[in-house]
């Protein structure tokens, strides 16, 4: 089945169906830290392949659709602009799970709606209305009980947070334009700045942070990027650009709260007792998911989303 066929079996118009295509791609990108932690490749060096094998194989998939790539200059620059901070946060997101652990990387990650909450009014030059501050506070809360259980890993979660700082600026970046041009025509412009911008900084890297060759990938390694590339790089990213189109990127990063307890739960099977954390953990979870629920909770109860009829 293609790429385009899942994605549209994946997406409709109805906006609970973008909630619920947006929870899948959650829970499955919160096996990324796990998948990053087998591969032995450095950061950059994963990053470099994950981004190339996903620009080769939708170009493919383009060339083949006939899909028009016709783009206005300025928004190419946007677009291509937008993969390069793409790349700056996946390796920082790889640092992060290779120096801490999975659920701590996810919790990192999880202050993106507090960075979107400040960034945003900044480009839809929109103030952030108080549900969206006081839940982006109520989830940054929640963090920084997670936080206090996990001093041991804070380097890891200094770089996480910074990851999401990235985050919040490709999410908002992205959705300026998910409603002008086909998703897989964005993903494949940001694909291509993400590929230039790691391999840019890849002989730098080489040469003077890793003093060394770039590494040969195993068997596992080769499958694992594959695996990145194609169902994160192409298909779910292709996925949330659409989902762009009917949920605002404060609720879309505000979702990705969850990631931690969706990582939290599955790297347990994978790693065992290193992955268990104490009280404060599973404290600041709960608080991150009650932030989450509250607003639609209030919505569907009070009836919020009906809108007042306009004045003649």
């Amino acid at each position: 089945m293609s790429f385009d066929k899942i994605i549209n079996k994946l997406a409709t118009t109805d906006n609970k169906r973008a909630y619920l295509e947006l929870h899948f791609w959650i829970l499955c990108s919160s096996t990324i830290p796990i998948i990053n932690i087998y591969i032995s490749l450095s950061s950059v060096e994963i990053v470099f392949l994950r981004t190339m094998t996903a620009f080769v194989m939708i170009f493919i998939f383009l060339s083949i659709k006939k899909i028009s790539l016709k783009v206005k200059t300025s928004h190419i620059l946007l677009l291509v602009f937008t993969g390069m901070l793409t790349s700056i946060y996946w390796v920082l997101f790889v640092i992060a799970a290779k120096t801490s652990n999975t659920s701590v990387t996810l919790v990192g990650m999880a202050t993106t709606p507090v960075w979107v909450s400040f960034v945003y009014p900044i480009f839809s030059k929109k103030k952030p209305t108080f549900n969206e501050l006081m839940t982006g506070l109520s989830a940054l809360f929640g963090v920084y009980m997670i936080f206090s259980s996990s001093f041991a890993y804070s380097e890891g979660m200094f770089t996480a947070i910074l990851a999401a700082f990235f985050a919040a600026l490709v999410t908002i970046l992205t959705s300026k334009s998910s409603r002008q041009y086909h998703y897989l025509v964005i993903t494949f412009y940001q694909m291509l700045g993400a590929f230039l911008a790691t391999a840019a900084v890849l002989p730098y890297y080489l040469k003077f942070i890793k003093q060394g060759p770039f590494a040969i990938p195993t068997l596992v390694d080769v499958v694992l990027i594959i695996v990145l590339a194609i169902v994160f790089s192409i298909i779910a990213y292709s996925s949330i650009v659409r989902v762009m189109q009917k949920i605002t990127p404060f609720s879309i990063s505000l979702a990705n709260n969850l990631a931690p307890i969706y990582g939290g739960v599955m790297a347990y099977f994978f790693f065992g007792e290193s992955e268990i954390m104490d009280l404060y953990f599973y404290g600041g979870a709960f608080i991150i998911a009650f932030a989450i629920l509250a607003m639609p909770l209030a919505k569907l109860i009070f009836k919020l989303d009906k809108v007042a009829p306009e004045k003649a």
